[in-house]
């Protein structure tokens, strides 16, 4: 994430045209200024309570202990060969790529590094290109065409098939590494995709299209609250983790969350409208392509083996597994990946998963009248709500 870049300012000032005398007192006083810059960036590169070395020792121990692959990985090498890459460190920002490293040495593709929201622009981008190149993780040869799903929208369709509501659940990504601070942003993706549906429903449609092509992922739990109304109460899914325990998820009466083998419950959202209950489960065709991804597939996943229900689309993009958030003491987070998804049934999906009906990827984006998948949920709906036309 950008905060902005400061150089802009800077630029700003010096289109100014100046006296000499001026220009002299102007540099003097800009030579302060760069003084005293440099003075705070080193201040906030040390600011953290930690040593570099501390650093890395506490993103490593968060690993060993919670890794999905935990158990097949040689911890002492890994540990010698992430402290060596970090032995020149400076500042905690200058041990992120040795972090990088260990994070290619754990077996799957979804753990990363979130950078702390107080670097600097020109930091971060250096910061970015290292850790990209660190990883090796190349992008999709031909991304979905639906990719990047952002906005939350639906409505109405109408036509010769029946009446259906359309739902787009994009993805939900929160600005800050700090997680808590999120809060707000989640809870108004939640709430908007709750009321997109309220507002649908209302129009008392025969069937329902969600749609999740392009969703990358990001936060599960507002997804889950706010499209719940249609998804239906109950078990949703769970997270097994490398020992094995799974931990359910549900939705209930506008909230989603986790409950434990012992049956605690934790609430992960919560909408702030009470929700329906509608008067019996809806037909739902759920859509997915490549391009759906983490906690996209998480959604997807929460559909699979319910009543009513079928995916049309293209296998999703394989990050069908969990995540855990470590705070980091500068700021940055590490998020790692944690436990493989299943859904209701108790199926897992270590790599993604495939739709009912598989209809062949598109390169380019379709209209709405001439997207193939579209059109094969349309028809199935159909044939299902026929006796209540």
């Amino acid at each position: 994430m950008t905060l902005g870049n400061p150089c802009a300012v800077t630029f700003f000032a010096l289109a100014r045209q100046y006296s000499p005398q001026e220009e002299c007192m102007r540099l003097s006083s800009f030579a302060a200024f760069i003084v005293l810059a440099a003075t705070r960036l080193v201040a906030a590169q040390n600011a953290s309570p930690i040593s570099p070395r501390a650093y890395v020792e506490d993103a490593l121990n968060y690993m060993q202990q919670n890794a999905l692959n935990k158990h097949s990985i040689n911890w002492q090498v890994l540990r010698e060969e992430t402290l060596t890459r970090a032995k020149d460190a400076k500042t905690t920002w200058d041990t992120y790529p040795a972090i990088a490293y260990a994070i290619t040495q754990l077996g799957e593709k979804h753990s990363w590094l979130q950078l702390p929201d107080n670097l600097p622009y020109d930091r971060r981008q250096a910061l970015d290109a290292e850790i990209k190149k660190i990883l090796a993780r190349p992008d999709p040869d031909e991304p979905s065409p639906f990719f990047p799903s952002k906005e939350i929208n639906g409505h109405m369709i109408h036509g010769s098939r029946g009446n259906f509501a359309y739902v787009v659940v994009p993805m939900c990504v929160g600005r800050f590494a700090d997680f808590d601070r999120n809060g707000p942003d989640f809870q108004e993706f939640a709430d908007k995709l709750h009321q997109l549906v309220l507002d649908l429903q209302a129009q008392k449609p025969l069937g329902w299209i969600i749609d999740l092509r392009g969703n990358s992922g990001g936060n599960m739990w507002p997804m889950l609250a706010g499209i719940g109304v249609v998804l239906g109460e109950g078990n949703l899914g769970t997270f097994k983790s490398s020992e094995g325990d799974r931990t359910g998820w549900f939705y209930r009466a506008g909230q989603a969350g986790e409950r434990s083998s012992d049956g605690r419950e934790e609430i992960d959202e919560e909408v702030k409208q009470p929700p329906l209950v509608l008067p019996e489960l809806p037909w739902v065709a759920v859509l997915f392509d490549r391009g759906t991804g983490s906690s996209g597939e998480a959604v997807a996943i929460a559909f699979a083996g319910r009543s009513r229900e079928r995916s049309f689309g293209e296998h999703t993009a394989g990050f069908s597994t969990s995540n855990g958030s470590h705070q980091l003491p500068d700021g940055a987070a590490l998020f790692l990946c944690n436990a493989i998804e299943a859904d209701r049934s108790g199926k897992l999906y270590p790599d993604g998963l495939d739709p009912d009906e598989k209809v062949p990827a598109r390169t380019t984006r379709p209209s709405e009248e001439n997207d193939a998948v579209l059109v094969a949920a349309e028809e199935w709906l159909a044939r299902q709500t026929s006796h209540s036309n």
